[in-house]
Protein backbone atom coordinates (compact mmCIF):
# COMPACT_ATOMS: atom_id res chain seq x y z
CA UNK A 1 0.00 0.00 0.00
CA UNK A 2 2.49 2.88 0.60
CA UNK A 3 3.85 2.48 -3.05
CA UNK A 4 0.42 3.60 -3.82
CA UNK A 5 1.28 6.33 -2.14
CA UNK A 6 3.88 7.45 -3.28
CA UNK A 7 2.81 6.95 -6.95
CA UNK A 8 -0.43 9.24 -6.07
CA UNK A 9 2.73 11.52 -5.18
CA UNK A 10 4.60 11.07 -8.07
CA UNK A 11 1.91 11.66 -10.34
CA UNK A 12 1.38 14.93 -8.61
CA UNK A 13 4.56 16.13 -8.84
CA UNK A 14 5.20 15.17 -12.19
CA UNK A 15 2.07 16.58 -14.06
CA UNK A 16 2.86 20.05 -11.57
CA UNK A 17 6.26 19.72 -13.22
CA UNK A 18 4.80 19.16 -16.64
CA UNK A 19 2.72 22.10 -16.33
CA UNK A 20 4.71 24.20 -14.97
CA UNK A 21 6.91 23.77 -18.52
CA UNK A 22 3.86 23.90 -20.68
CA UNK A 23 2.44 27.17 -19.12
CA UNK A 24 6.11 28.99 -18.77
CA UNK A 25 5.69 31.25 -21.82
CA UNK A 26 2.24 32.25 -20.55
CA UNK A 27 4.24 33.81 -17.26
CA UNK A 28 2.16 30.99 -14.94
CA UNK A 29 4.61 29.26 -12.47
CA UNK A 30 4.46 27.56 -9.21
CA UNK A 31 1.18 25.84 -10.03
CA UNK A 32 -0.39 28.98 -10.96
CA UNK A 33 -2.08 27.40 -13.42
CA UNK A 34 -3.67 25.51 -10.82
CA UNK A 35 -5.38 28.01 -8.91
CA UNK A 36 -6.47 30.04 -12.19
CA UNK A 37 -8.15 26.74 -13.25
CA UNK A 38 -10.30 26.73 -10.09
CA UNK A 39 -10.74 30.53 -10.43
CA UNK A 40 -12.19 30.57 -13.99
CA UNK A 41 -14.52 27.65 -12.93
CA UNK A 42 -15.68 29.06 -9.49
CA UNK A 43 -16.26 33.01 -10.62
CA UNK A 44 -16.29 34.81 -6.93
CA UNK A 45 -14.50 32.08 -5.03
CA UNK A 46 -12.52 33.97 -2.05
CA UNK A 47 -9.49 33.73 -1.02
CA UNK A 48 -10.35 31.32 1.53
CA UNK A 49 -12.68 29.02 -0.61
CA UNK A 50 -10.06 28.32 -2.87
CA UNK A 51 -7.02 27.58 -0.16
CA UNK A 52 -9.56 24.91 1.15
CA UNK A 53 -10.46 23.92 -2.41
CA UNK A 54 -6.75 22.77 -3.01
CA UNK A 55 -5.75 21.69 0.19
CA UNK A 56 -2.92 24.84 0.37
CA UNK A 57 -1.81 26.76 3.35
CA UNK A 58 -3.58 30.30 3.32
CA UNK A 59 -0.16 32.09 2.80
CA UNK A 60 0.55 30.01 -0.22
CA UNK A 61 -2.36 31.01 -1.47
CA UNK A 62 -2.42 34.46 -1.12
CA UNK A 63 1.19 34.41 -2.49
CA UNK A 64 -0.04 32.80 -5.51
CA UNK A 65 -3.09 35.39 -6.03
CA UNK A 66 -0.99 37.90 -5.62
CA UNK A 67 1.07 37.12 -8.48
CA UNK A 68 -1.77 35.97 -10.35
CA UNK A 69 -2.87 39.34 -10.21
CA UNK A 70 0.14 41.14 -10.99
CA UNK A 71 0.00 39.42 -14.51
CA UNK A 72 -3.53 40.68 -14.62
CA UNK A 73 -5.05 36.91 -14.80
CA UNK A 74 -6.75 37.52 -11.82
CA UNK A 75 -8.87 40.50 -10.25
CA UNK A 76 -9.92 40.79 -6.61
CA UNK A 77 -13.65 42.47 -6.79
CA UNK A 78 -15.84 43.49 -3.83
CA UNK A 79 -18.87 41.91 -2.97
CA UNK A 80 -21.83 44.36 -2.78
CA UNK A 81 -23.64 42.71 -0.59
CA UNK A 82 -21.04 42.04 1.91
CA UNK A 83 -17.97 44.15 1.55
CA UNK A 84 -15.38 42.13 4.02
CA UNK A 85 -15.48 39.63 1.21
CA UNK A 86 -13.21 39.68 -1.31
CA UNK A 87 -14.17 37.71 -4.50
CA UNK A 88 -11.82 36.60 -7.76
CA UNK A 89 -12.54 37.19 -10.76
CA UNK A 90 -10.29 36.02 -13.80
CA UNK A 91 -9.79 38.12 -16.16
CA UNK A 92 -9.64 38.81 -20.04
CA UNK A 93 -6.62 37.38 -19.99
CA UNK A 94 -6.81 34.32 -17.46
CA UNK A 95 -10.17 33.46 -19.66
CA UNK A 96 -8.30 33.29 -22.61
CA UNK A 97 -5.88 30.61 -21.07
CA UNK A 98 -8.26 28.58 -19.62
CA UNK A 99 -9.03 26.53 -22.90
CA UNK A 100 -5.46 25.57 -23.03
CA UNK A 101 -5.53 24.61 -19.70
CA UNK A 102 -8.54 22.69 -19.82
CA UNK A 103 -6.56 21.13 -22.88
CA UNK A 104 -3.58 19.73 -20.61
CA UNK A 105 -6.10 18.48 -17.96
CA UNK A 106 -7.80 16.10 -20.62
CA UNK A 107 -4.65 15.86 -22.37
CA UNK A 108 -2.38 14.64 -18.69
CA UNK A 109 -5.45 12.87 -18.27
CA UNK A 110 -5.73 10.24 -21.73
CA UNK A 111 -2.12 9.74 -21.09
CA UNK A 112 -2.36 8.87 -17.39
CA UNK A 113 -5.41 6.57 -18.40
CA UNK A 114 -3.52 4.81 -21.74
CA UNK A 115 -4.20 1.40 -21.91
CA UNK A 116 -6.96 1.08 -19.06
CA UNK A 117 -10.21 0.18 -20.11
CA UNK A 118 -13.75 1.59 -19.79
CA UNK A 119 -14.35 -0.08 -16.56
CA UNK A 120 -10.83 0.56 -15.16
CA UNK A 121 -11.30 4.16 -15.61
CA UNK A 122 -13.92 4.66 -13.92
CA UNK A 123 -12.89 1.87 -10.82
CA UNK A 124 -10.12 4.25 -10.81
CA UNK A 125 -11.84 7.52 -10.24
CA UNK A 126 -14.38 6.23 -7.58
CA UNK A 127 -11.31 4.48 -5.62
CA UNK A 128 -9.21 7.82 -6.05
CA UNK A 129 -12.36 9.77 -4.89
CA UNK A 130 -12.79 7.51 -1.84
CA UNK A 131 -9.23 8.07 -0.91
CA UNK A 132 -8.84 11.79 -1.38
CA UNK A 133 -12.42 12.36 0.95
CA UNK A 134 -10.55 10.05 3.30
CA UNK A 135 -7.78 12.11 3.54
CA UNK A 136 -9.44 15.27 3.52
CA UNK A 137 -11.11 14.17 6.83
CA UNK A 138 -8.03 13.47 8.68
CA UNK A 139 -7.31 15.35 11.78
CA UNK A 140 -4.14 15.80 12.77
Amino acid sequence: MPNSFRSIGLIARATAVIGNQRFQPDQLHHNQFIYLMQIVENPGITQTELAAQLHVDPSTCLRTVRKLITSEYVVRTVDEQDKKRRPLMATEKGQAVYPDLERYERQIIAAGTAGLSTGEKALLSELLGKVANNIKHIQL
